[in-house]
C-alpha cells in the first residue's frame, strides 16, 4: 500500500466498530534467528497471516501502517493462485464460531432478515441422536439482486436470479447442487479438514468456491448440501455491457476449468446416474448444451430452405 491507501484504510477502521476486522498477509526478512526457527535456507523472507482492528495500536516503524493483534506465520510463500481463495483460506483461523458466511463486497443484507439468522443457524442443530450427521452440511440461500437498471442489468439480474435461485432449488432436489460461495454457510470444522472454503490453485480454480462443495460430497459420511429459500442476502451487479460480458466468460472459462481437474473425474465415477445427469447439466454441460443449440439452428433453417 502507498500512503494514500494506509489514509483509507485508517479512516474506514476509525469510522466503523472494532467488530470490522481486517486480515492480511505480511512478511519479514529471515534474520539470523531463521536458521534456528527451522526456517528453509532457500527462503529469505518469513510470511505472515495478520489481523488489525481500530484498536491497534500505530506501528513506529512504518507510518500509516498498525500492529496486528493476532499473527500466524505461513509455512513459505502463501500466495497460490488470483487472490479471492487465499484470502478467504489464511483468514479463517480469525474467525470465531462453528459457523461462516463469506459475503462479497457487493452485498448487502436487510434487518428483518438478519431477525431470521437463528433460524438459519438452526439448520446445523444437533440431536443426541443424529449426533454430529446433521450438522456436516452447506446451506445455500437465494439472492435479491437490485441491480436491475436499465436492459443491460436487468438482463444480469435474470440471469442471477435464473441461477442462485430457480435452478439451485432444482439442483438441490436432484441431489447436483454444490457450493457457490455466497450466501452459503458452512460449517467451519469440516471446511478445514478439506483445506478451507476455497480452491486457490491459479487458472485450475478459476471458480474456486464449487471445488469446495465437490470436496464436500467427495468425503461422505452423511455431508450434505441444501438450499433454502426463507432467508436472503441483497446483491447488486455491474451495469455496463463489458462487465456483464466479462463475468459470464469467467464463468464459463472457470467451467472449462473445472472439466480438468480431478474432482470432477472423481465425481463422474461416484455418482448415481439421476445425481450424474444432473450434475452434468449444471456445469459443463449446460454451455455444451447452449452450443449446440447455436450450431443447429442455422442447420434447421438451411433444411427447412
Amino acid at each position: 500500500f502507498n500512503q494514500t491507501q494506509f489514509q483509507h484504510t485508517n479512516r474506514m477502521l476509525e469510522k466503523f466498530p472494532p467488530s470490522l476486522q481486517i486480515a492480511f498477509i505480511d512478511y519479514a526478512e529471515k534474520g539470523v534467528e531463521g536458521d534456528a526457527d527451522g526456517i528453509h535456507p532457500l527462503q529469505e523472507r518469513r510470511y505472515y497471516s495478520c489481523l488489525i482492528n481500530s484498536r491497534c495500536p500505530a506501528d513506529p516503524r512504518h507510518p500509516g501502517r498498525r500492529l496486528p493483534r493476532l499473527k500466524i506465520e505461513l509455512p513459505g510463500y502463501p500466495i497460490l493462485g488470483d487472490g479471492k481463495g487465499d484470502n478467504q483460506n489464511h483468514a479463517i483461523p480469525f474467525s470465531r464460531g462453528m459457523f461462516i458466511q463469506a459475503i462479497d463486497a457487493n452485498q448487502g443484507a436487510y434487518f428483518e432478515q438478519m431477525l431470521l439468522l437463528p433460524c438459519a443457524l438452526g439448520e446445523f442443530r444437533t440431536g443426541p441422536e443424529t449426533g454430529w450427521t446433521k450438522s456436516r452440511k452447506i446451506v445455500g440461500f437465494p439472492e435479491h439482486i437490485t441491480s436491475d437498471i436499465g436492459s443491460i442489468g436487468d438482463f444480469a439480474a435474470g440471469a442471477e436470479s435464473a441461477f442462485g435461485t430457480i435452478l439451485q432449488r432444482s439442483y438441490c432436489t436432484l441431489g447436483a447442487r454444490m457450493h457457490y460461495g455466497h450466501p452459503d454457510i458452512v460449517n467451519k470444522a469440516f471446511m478445514i479438514q478439506q483445506g478451507g472454503i476455497s480452491k486457490a490453485t491459479k487458472t485450475v480454480n478459476l471458480s474456486e468456491d464449487i471445488f469446495a462443495g465437490m470436496d464436500f460430497s467427495l468425503r461422505g459420511q452423511g455431508r450434505t448440501i441444501q438450499h433454502s429459500e426463507y432467508f436472503h442476502v441483497t446483491k447488486g451487479r455491474d451495469l455496463g455491457f463489458g462487465t456483464v460480458l466479462l463475468f459470464f466468460s469467467k464463468l464459463s472459462a472457470g467451467t472449462a476449468e473445472q472439466l480438468l481437474t480431478r474432482q470432477m473425474a472423481r465425481l463422474g465415477r461416484q455418482l448415481g446416474l439421476p445425481e450424474l445427469l444432473a450434475f452434468y447439466y449444471a456445469h459443463g454441460g449446460f454451455y455444451l448444451t447452449q452450443y449446440l443449440l447455436s450450431k443447429s439452428m442455422p442447420l434447421l433453417v438451411s433444411v427447412w430452405l
